[in-house]
Order: structure tokens, then sequence, then C-alpha cells
């Protein structure tokens, strides 16, 4: 586990800000180990600033079958990736501010719009 913070409450001085590709404290499902990985945060900072959680999608390495995003180091504006790697529209969570490791890049604007695309995509009426 990264460890909780030391300020008041749990609460962060810094509040990650949508776009930031965070390092996540992730606990399995059947909750007995956790592992270190990345997420995309895409809640908008009016809601970061006012919850004890952000809303982030998954970043995998691996191609997903569906609904993805590739992210390399050309669409960060900041900081970089070990690994080429996704954006899953199927891995959106809210997570605890607590459980994040460290901040380790920011994505571009064009790049945020093709993921936010997805989003809606994802949550778009059915065409039938």
């Amino acid at each position: 586990m990264c460890g909780r913070s030391t300020h008041t409450e749990g609460w962060r001085m810094t509040e990650p800000a949508q776009g930031s590709i965070i390092l996540v404290d992730f606990s399995y499902s059947n909750q007995s180990q956790s592992k270190v990985r990345p997420a995309l945060v895409v809640s908008n900072s009016r809601y970061n600033r006012i919850s004890r959680d952000v809303i982030v999608m998954k970043i995998t390495s691996r191609k997903p079958k569906m609904m993805a995003v590739g992210l390399t180091n050309a669409d960060l504006s900041t900081g970089s990736l070990d690994h080429s790697s996704f954006v899953q529209a199927d891995g959106i969570y809210a997570l605890e501010k607590d459980l994040i490791c460290d901040t380790i890049g920011i994505v571009n604007a064009a790049k945020m719009r093709e993921i936010q695309n997805l989003v809606s995509e994802l949550f778009s009426p059915d065409s039938e």
C-alpha cells in the first residue's frame, strides 16, 4: 500500500487534475493482495475538490478486446509511461484519494478529448 496522507482527515494538499496519470494501489477482487497500477483521472477539478474520491479509468499495457484508446508518450504533455498502453472504457472506478501513490504524467488535450468521446460512446443509448 502506498500509505495514507498525513494531512487532516486524509485529504491531500494538491488535488489530482483531470488528465493526470496516477499510480494507484489497486486491491485484487478478493482483497487479499494489492498491486500498484497506472490510472487516468477523468473526473473534473470541481468534483475532485469536493469529493474524497476521484473517478479514474484503468490503464493497461495489454490490448483490450474492445473500447480502448491507445496511449503513448507522444500523448503526454508531461511525464512518461514505461510501455505503450491503453485506457479502458470498461475500467471506470471511483477511487479514494488516499490510494494514490504518485502522479507520473498528464495526458494532452487532444488525447483527453478522444478518451472523453470513448466514454460518451460507452454511455450512449442503444441504436436498435
